[in-house]
């Protein structure tokens, strides 16, 4: 695990093992916000005694989305007395309601959390939801911004802003190519590009996984992602007894790519059943 790296006034992130997973740490006067808690107890204790280095305050924690390696830890926190904890309320639901089958992807990092025995093993669903309205969470002189830009990596991808800092979660992954299992890669883009209009407010964007971001690397993913959307498109209307054909030419990796291809065929097959 790395040590606090300080992006902006009372803003850190930290890095964790594994995933690289980016924990973010907002510090008021009065009180803590702690942005995604690891894949399990080991992680979520590591994450936790980091951040008693920085600061003894009561705390908030805020999941980010619904994956493991950003909610797993939540029990940790709970047990350590945290009462609050924020999500989009689709993020919440999907918790509640799928939590426990993501045990199967934490592996070898978390033994007890996959086993579902043990310590702080359980499954904490987030009783403070976002829904399409901002909401104002106040630390003591010092506020974060709660709010969602729509579906893209999942359907509950929740954002925190602060005067100097916005940390978006995975809807920016630094570092890797973007994970698509759960996403809706045609309103992702559009995500991405509402994101890239919001830059100018911030001095630092702290993603999901990797390095801090530049306006230019969102608005490029943004681009790559449009692009990619209407390869797939076009090669799925060439050829609509094998959407495989289009992975050669989309500028993601084997895997992704076919995960970006099933997920725009159940897209548009939710929608055309809708209409």
């Amino acid at each position: 695990m790395s040590g606090w790296l300080q992006v902006g006034a009372d803003n850190y992130v930290l890095v964790t093992e594994g995933s690289l997973l980016n924990t973010g740490l907002i510090v008021g006067s009065e009180r803590a916000m702690v942005l995604d808690t690891g894949s399990g107890p080991r992680q979520g204790r590591e994450i936790l005694n980091a951040v008693r280095e920085k600061t003894d305050l009561p705390l908030v924690v805020v999941n980010t989305h619904a994956h493991y390696d950003h909610f797993f830890g939540d029990a940790v926190f709970a047990e350590a007395g945290v009462t609050e904890f924020w999500a989009h309320q689709n993020c919440a639901r999907e918790i509640h309601q799928h939590g426990d089958v993501q045990r199967q992807h934490v592996g070898t990092l978390e033994p007890e959390m996959a086993a579902g025995e043990g310590d702080n093993v359980e499954i904490v669903v987030p009783n403070a939801v976002v829904k399409d309205q901002p909401v104002l969470v106040d630390l003591g002189a010092l506020t974060a911004t709660l709010f969602y830009l729509g579906r893209g990596h999942t359907d509950g991808d929740l954002l925190v802003g602060t005067s100097t800092t916005l940390y978006v979660g995975d809807l920016v992954e630094q570092g890797s190519h973007p994970s698509f299992e759960d996403s809706y890669p045609e309103e992702w883009a559009d995500a991405l590009r509402h994101l890239s209009a919001l830059r100018h407010r911030y001095e630092f964007l702290i993603p999901g996984h990797g390095k801090p971001c530049t306006d230019e690397f969102v608005k490029t993913m943004a681009n790559t992602m449009s692009t990619a959307v209407r390869q797939a498109q076009q090669s799925i209307r060439d050829s609509p007894n094998d959407a495989t054909k289009a992975i050669p030419v989309l500028p993601y990796g084997p895997e992704q790519s076919r995960w970006f291809i099933k997920r725009l065929q159940e897209n548009w097959g939710s929608s055309q059943n809708a209409s």
